[in-house]
């Protein structure tokens, strides 16, 4: 394993962190397996933005005696309602449920304290009107609080608060799904991690920007959604005429400005064990300009089931429906899939098209569409 230091901290990040996308669906033995192998191998970021209570007890189990390896990402405003994952600004709210995360890891300060999700200005206003970001700088100054951050996709608001001072770390979605509009890759791969980008380049500028302004102040980064939610390295899914594997796409993000640590969500010991092959990896096959310039010019709308949309006043597991759906349109109905569909709690039929879920969408996705599109899929409706 390699380190970073990250940004202006004193923090030393391995390049491959743990993150917690698939914990709901993993046993607690192979959950504890694949924290006993990466801790070995020498994982020691960690990003934990689960509210559900027995995820926080399952993990403060499994971490006992070794909180002192990990540097912990935890999130503020990420919140449980009514039995549903959702997002609030509002500072008890948010204060409630970062103490309830501490006490169920056993752990008495956070290294990173994340403000999760900024994903529109409204919702960094209110964090400030509320007094939740002065109740961060206080935690910090305790030394409750390490250091803080903040998540987002959005690279124009993240620049924003970049520029506030307020913050040392970022988490930030960082892909070629999200870099790129158009191709010619080639002067990209040979650029220097710290040389500013040329404007003739076929990426997104305002993320380009973004990367070297995180360079510039000192803010580290710990890139999300590397994988593209599993569609860069699906041959049925990705916008690419090839897939690319996971050890390229660690390549690609641990490329970009002001990186610290690239944090991946993993299924099994098995995905943690391709992603360490990354260390093993001959240079010339972490290149993957050959299969960026086969992208199509087009940007990408698609779901990356990260449930940023709820909480859904219906209740509907929103990201676990798309996912089935888009797996459907991809590789086929199959009756596994119509099983798990039905064993959800509420069925896409019962969305009742308040839209609230698209204004939270960071990807700008039709959900209600989609919704519509699962229920006619899976349920014969219309």
């Amino acid at each position: 394993m390699k380190y970073r230091k990250l940004g202006k901290t004193d923090l030393e990040a391995s390049e491959i962190g743990i993150g917690c996308t698939y914990f709901s669906a993993i046993e607690e033995n192979e959950l504890k397996r694949m924290f006993d192998k990466g801790i070995d191998a020498g994982m020691n970021m960690f990003d934990f933005c689960e509210a559900k209570p027995v995820l926080r007890d399952r993990v403060g189990r499994i971490i006992k005696g070794r909180r002192n390896k990990l540097i912990i990402q935890g999130h503020l405003g990420l919140i449980m309602e009514n039995e549903q994952e959702g997002r609030s600004q509002d500072l008890e709210k948010s204060r409630k449920h970062i103490e309830d995360f501490c006490a169920r890891l056993s752990t008495d300060y956070i290294d990173i304290a994340m403000l999760h999700c900024i994903d529109q200005k409204e919702e960094y206003e209110k964090a400030i009107q509320s007094g939740l970001i002065d109740y961060m700088v206080e935690q910090k100054k305790k030394g409750v609080f390490r250091y803080l951050g903040f998540s987002s996709h959005e690279p124009e608001l993240a620049g924003a608060m970049v520029k506030s001072g307020n913050f040392d770390v970022v988490m930030f979605s960082i892909s070629p799904l999200f870099d790129f509009v158009f191709h010619d890759m080639e002067r990209f791969f040979e650029m220097a991690e710290d040389e500013p980008y040329p404007k003739q380049l076929d990426i997104d500028e305002r993320r380009a920007s973004f990367y070297v302004l995180c360079k510039e102040r000192g803010v580290g980064i710990t890139a999300m959604k590397a994988l593209g939610a599993g569609s860069l390295v699906d041959p049925a899914d990705t916008p690419f005429g090839n897939v690319m594997t996971v050890p390229q796409c660690l390549h690609y993000a641990l490329k970009r400005p002001a990186v610290g640590s690239v944090v991946l969500g993993f299924k099994d010991t098995s995905q943690m064990e391709e992603a360490l092959r990354y260390y093993e990896t001959d240079e010339k096959d972490l290149d993957c300009s050959h299969i960026l310039s086969t992208v199509t010019g087009e940007k990408l709308k698609r779901c990356l089931y990260c449930n940023h949309c709820l909480p859904c006043s219906s209740r509907i597991d929103i990201g676990g429906v798309t996912k089935l759906l888009d797996t459907a349109a991809t590789h086929g109905k199959t009756g596994s899939l119509s099983e798990e569909y039905n064993k959800l709690k509420v069925r896409a039929s019962e969305c009742n098209q308040c839209g609230l879920c698209m204004k939270r969408c960071p990807f700008g996705i039709d959900i209600v569409e989609n919704m519509k599109k699962a229920a006619a899929m899976f349920e014969m409706v219309g």
